[in-house]
């Protein structure tokens, strides 16, 4: 595995500008729950509307959904997204909209992606993706005052694994710790209310507090693909 690492091969362009933006290297996918895999990225909603407690699973597992997509949102967007709009940018505001966030917010996210698309490479195209990110990350208290009960909570445990992929893998190896402990502390903090069994939260706990560097990236990557595809099917 050390030797081929999931992405596709890059243009000298393409490997330029993921370094510009501090996202090199860091494809995965949300499809499906099969969590963190490394390649072509989406999030696959399907609901579940029947009793009010499959209806509750439902909404746990949108919101894991959400939260798998919110915390790799870099991979909807060129020059890892090889389409725009792309299949995960779709998807993931149909999510929103499922939940019922303002289509003002849906539509920013939109917009911002769009320029992004259209931005030519440099300052002007780095500043249009961390305007997209900030449009994404503007979701999170619509999406908390709509919850009910641990919702929340789910999509802070998908955003969480995934978003400390996204900073590890960028920060390997030099430092792989470095913008990670604090997120590395919620999970492990998140873990503690919720509402799983002893295993799962021993689990969950065990990646926040993995020694870093373990001996390849990939076996951190496989532990976090791992651990998001157990909580995925929790739900």
């Amino acid at each position: 595995m050390d030797s081929y690492d999931g992405n596709p091969p890059q243009t000298d362009a393409r490997r330029a500008t993921e370094q510009q933006t501090g996202i090199e290297g860091t494809r995965i996918d949300a499809r499906q729950g099969t969590g963190l895999q490394i390649g072509p990225g989406g999030t696959q909603i399907n609901i579940d509307v029947g009793s009010t407690a499959s209806t509750n699973r439902a909404r746990r597992h949108l919101y894991f959904k959400i939260g798998s997509s919110a915390g790799v949102k870099f991979n909807m967007i060129p020059p890892i997204a090889d389409s725009h709009p792309s299949e995960a940018l779709s998807e993931l505001l149909e999510g929103l909209q499922r939940i019922g966030i303002p289509q003002y917010r849906l539509d920013a996210i939109r917009a911002r992606a769009d320029d992004v698309a259209a931005a030519p490479p440099g300052e002007q195209f780095v500043a249009a993706v961390f305007a997209f990110a900030a449009a994404v990350d503007d979701v999170t208290d619509a999406l908390r005052e709509r919850s009910v009960g641990d919702e929340f909570d789910w999509f802070n445990l998908a955003d969480l694994i995934a978003r400390i992929f996204v900073v590890v893998r960028a920060r390997w190896p030099e430092d792989p710790t470095r913008d990670s402990a604090s997120m590395r502390e919620s999970l492990y903090v998140l873990a503690e209310r919720l509402d799983v069994t002893a295993s799962v939260r021993s689990r969950i706990q065990e990646f926040a507090t993995m020694e870093l560097p373990t001996a390849t990236l990939d076996e951190f990557a496989d532990a976090a693909m791992r651990l998001q595809n157990l909580c995925h099917h929790l739900n």
